[in-house]
């Protein structure tokens, strides 16, 4: 993904919290088709959902599985989980939070106000290899990259890790989505993963 500097529109004022993904003016009408969105063009992977368990009348999750070889149900491996909300003003449904396991992001909090410069990114993580990605997206600008870092953790067991994103491309009110995802050394695998989303204050 190029890293980018696009100008962006803010997110609605009447929105009760940022969403991870799509964009604030995006309507999906499903929560499934949401989540598919999430995985296939954030995660960069083929989708391989479950159903979705509903929290309330506007809101619930969904898990994210790895496919396998043969394609045997009972052998994919929940990577992650989704949670979803349809939100107002214009009632689509949107991610709102990504967490896994093994990946973590324990600071910025979500739906933080944080500067266009530096963004210290905190949490646990694992991965093949040690390996961890984080990254920052502008979902209002289709996923643009705003800055990818790469960090070392663990193959097996959660460890701290810390990275500092450069933010300095967003503009005021940009919702930016930061997504941090362990990796497996799998093409079609997405890993676990953690998700939040953050503005950017004037």
């Amino acid at each position: 993904w190029p890293v980018c500097s696009p100008t962006t529109t803010a997110v609605p004022t009447a929105f009760e919290y940022p969403p991870v993904w799509p964009a604030a003016d995006v309507v999906i009408d499903t929560p499934e088709a949401a989540a598919a969105d999430f995985v296939e063009r954030v995660l960069g992977v083929p989708p391989v959902l479950g159903e979705f368990r509903p929290g309330d009348a506007r809101s619930g999750e969904i898990v994210v599985f790895s496919p396998t070889d043969d394609d045997d149900p009972a052998t994919v491996f929940p990577r992650g989980l989704l949670t979803l909300r349809q939100l107002a003003p214009t009632d689509g449904w949107y991610v709102v939070a990504g967490s896994s396991e093994g990946v973590s992001i324990t600071a910025p909090a979500p739906a933080a106000m944080v500067d266009a410069g530096a963004l210290t990114v905190e949490g646990l993580g694992r991965g093949f290899e040690s390996n961890l990605v984080v990254r920052a997206l502008l979902p209002a600008v289709d996923g643009a990259e705003l800055d990818l870092e790469f960090t070392m953790t663990d193959w097996t067991t959660p460890v701290p890790y810390a990275v500092t994103l450069d933010l300095s491309g967003a503009s005021p009110g940009d919702v930016v989505a930061v997504v941090a995802v362990g990796d497996t050394g799998l093409g079609v695998d997405p890993s676990e993963f953690a998700a939040i989303a953050v503005v950017v204050s004037d």
